[in-house]
């Protein structure tokens, strides 16, 4: 083959070209994968960093809550205070178990709480936990502080790695000042910082007064720009410590107020590019030897390979996101095909993770309002022992308690999430023959409900708030007799619940105004279960395809309406989980 030949020049002007393409191509997309790395890999961190905070930030509100459940907890807790002297005496040994018993529920399935505390000034100290607080306990300096507050604090104690949650709080209407104290599990609550991403980060926690409180660096604070970057205005960015670059980031918590400063080298931000330049090379080498051999082979295959990859984006257009390319040119096309492969995992990965997250914020909510129903009917028994207890001086309240614990053991040891309208009949039932003691005039509760409903699913406590509104704000205020009608029927493919009572009712103004407050949406108040809650809570797990309605005119009757699927659990399930 002549050297000037025009098969010669095609040749090497194909070659010069291909070659030429090949090289520009795998530089630019060499650098563009990089900024995608660095990029993604800044992204990632930010998110885990937020991830690892709004797990610390939730177990230090639950934390709160507790204290302020306790705090709250005046017409419990005041009357078993044990007084100086009686600790030895019967009545202080009970009394003092049904403080330990009602702290020692807030444990229940809290790894990051160690033990609970309620610390008297002038009697002794009540505790969730089995062992024994030693007095020299109490005289350490972060016990002291903690029993020396005048608000709530988070103390740490960097000698001891002890970790406090303090509260002041005062019983007996203010004769009896005690300080609450909340031991959490340091090692346990940090360790939203260890995961498996954030393991080759270097993080330094700070307390809002300044205090380093967590970090996992060996050396603490001596290593690395900490300084610096405390002090850098951007919340995020570069800086060089001597002489190579960091990656850091300083996340202030909105909740918590914590700073939290993390710091990582460019060549760890950035090891997966040193595999990518190398495939890079390896491709342009590869692309640049066979290019005078294969020119008219691969422009066919360029085109098979352009037509291959562009079937796959459009049919990502039309939502098939399974797509991947088998490609195995080495070459641009194919180089973009593993890229396109790539694009593709990440989305499917992030759009899973999206689903997951927000299964777990619905699943989230639905505890909470769960939660929240629970306790609210229990104080409300309790309320009425101690009512009866007031006002008939009897032994009867040995029959209310006996009620009291059947309807605990019932609703407690029954952790299924569904159970069926017969079940939650008997926790009505338990719950009225509790309140029949406290109410002296009579009521009647009417069920007519269809023979196959009885094994009809519903979410567990479901229609016991309702029949609990109609008794407190319907017929408890009543001259006359009381009556209380619970009716179920199917309604082609629904399921009607009916709670009509017919008590003093609701004025036209009130009705309107909570049917507004029901179209909104809005959170009941501390402690207070409202016709809202059960609505949303409907919606939570079948869908905004259903929930309730309220109706009422004053001085003759009250009527709530619940609306679920005829499918029951399987729907709800089936909508609740996505």
């Amino acid at each position: 083959m002549s050297l000037h030949s025009i098969q010669t020049k095609i040749m090497t002007v194909s070659l010069l070209i291909a070659a030429g393409t090949a090289v520009v191509s795998l530089i630019i997309s060499f650098y563009a994968e990089i900024n995608t790395i660095k990029s993604t890999t800044e992204r990632y961190t930010e998110q885990y960093i937020s991830f690892a905070d709004r797990e610390f930030n939730s177990m230090l509100s639950e934390s709160k809550k507790i204290v302020l459940s306790v705090a709250l907890a005046q017409e419990f807790i005041s009357p078993n205070l044990v007084r100086a002297g009686e600790e030895a005496s019967y009545k202080g040994f009970r009394q003092k178990k049904q403080i330990k018993s009602f702290l020692a529920g807030f444990l229940s399935q809290k790894e990051y709480i160690e033990d609970i505390l309620l610390i008297t000034g002038d009697g002794p100290v009540y505790q969730a936990g089995s062992g024994i607080v030693m007095k020299r306990e109490l005289d350490t300096p972060a016990m002291k502080r903690a029993l020396s507050s005048d608000s709530m604090e988070l103390i740490y104690d960097a000698e001891g790695q002890s970790l406090l949650l303090s509260h002041p709080v005062t019983y007996c209407q203010g004769n009896t000042r005690g300080v609450i104290v909340v031991k959490l599990n340091y090692e346990f609550i940090t360790s939203v910082y260890t995961i498996d991403f954030l393991r080759s980060v270097a993080l330094y926690l700070y307390l809002p007064d300044g205090q380093l409180f967590y970090t996992n660096s060996g050396e603490g604070e001596r290593q690395g720009p900490v300084g610096e970057v405390r002090q850098k205005a951007p919340s995020a960015g570069y800086v060089k410590w001597k002489g190579n670059p960091y990656y850091y980031i300083r996340y202030v918590s909105d909740t918590s107020h914590m700073t939290l400063i993390s710091l990582i080298p460019q060549d760890v931000l950035l090891k997966d590019a040193q595999e990518l330049k190398t495939k890079f090379l390896l491709i342009g080498a590869a692309a640049s030897a066979a290019a005078l051999l294969a020119a008219a082979y691969l422009s066919k295959r360029i085109c098979a390979d352009l037509k291959c990859l562009s079937g796959g984006m459009e049919a990502v257009r039309s939502g098939n996101l399974g797509v991947r390319m088998k490609i195995p040119a080495r070459d641009e096309i194919g180089a973009l095909a593993d890229t396109f492969n790539v694009m593709m995992d990440r989305i499917e990965a992030l759009m899973s993770e999206v689903r997951q997250k927000e299964k777990l914020k619905r699943e989230a909510q639905q505890d909470v309002l769960a939660s929240q129903i629970e306790p609210h009917f229990l104080y409300n028994s309790i309320d009425s022992i101690q009512y009866v207890a007031h006002s008939r001086d009897e032994k009867e309240i040995e029959a209310v308690a006996a009620s009291l614990s059947e309807l605990l053991r019932s609703v407690l040891s029954n952790h299924n999430e569904f159970i069926t309208l017969w079940e939650e009949k008997d926790y009505i039932e338990n719950y009225l023959t509790i309140e029949r003691f406290k109410y002296r005039r009579p009521f009647t509760v009417l069920w007519d409900v269809e023979e196959e409903l009885w094994s009809y699913p519903v979410p567990k406590l479901l229609l016991q708030p309702v029949v609990e509104n109609a008794l407190i704000h319907g017929i408890a205020a009543m001259d006359g007799d009381g009556v209380i009608n619970v009716k179920i029927y199917r309604q082609q493919d629904t399921i009607i619940l009916k709670v009509m009572d017919n008590g003093r009712g609701i004025s036209e103004g009130k009705l309107e105004e909570l049917k507004q407050h029901m179209a909104s949406k809005g959170k009941p108040g501390f402690r207070r279960i409202g016709i809202t809650n059960v609505f949303n809570r409907i919606q939570l797990i079948y869908g905004d395809g259903y929930g309730g309605t309220i109706d009422s005119c004053e001085g003759m009757f009250t009527c709530v309406e619940l609306h679920l699927p005829a499918g029951g659990e399987k729907d709800g399930l089936e909508d609740f989980t996505g």
